[in-house]
């Protein structure tokens, strides 16, 4: 079982600790969960709230930001390192 803890350090597929991936997840389960909330309201008394909903264009294309920040930094880990050549 895994412990809570390593909830935030989580690992890369190559078995690093991967910063990013914390942050990418936390900022997606934040967005999901305004996207779900959508459309909730509540008053009391002269107090009134209310989310407005988001369409589902504006909810895939912040993820869509989101997800390309962490598949950008795997991207780039995965490139080969060039040495500077001596010419």
């Amino acid at each position: 079982m895994m412990p809570w803890g390593r909830f935030f350090h989580p690992h890369d597929a190559c078995g690093r600790e991967s910063r990013t991936l914390f942050f990418v997840t936390l900022t997606w389960l934040i967005m999901t969960a305004r996207f779900v909330a959508g459309g909730i309201q509540f008053a009391i008394g002269p107090f009134h709230w209310e989310i407005q909903p988001a369409m589902v264009l504006d909810y895939g294309g912040a993820v869509a930001a989101i997800l390309a920040v962490w598949v950008g930094r795997e991207w780039i880990s995965k490139q080969p390192r060039q040495e500077n050549a001596d010419v």
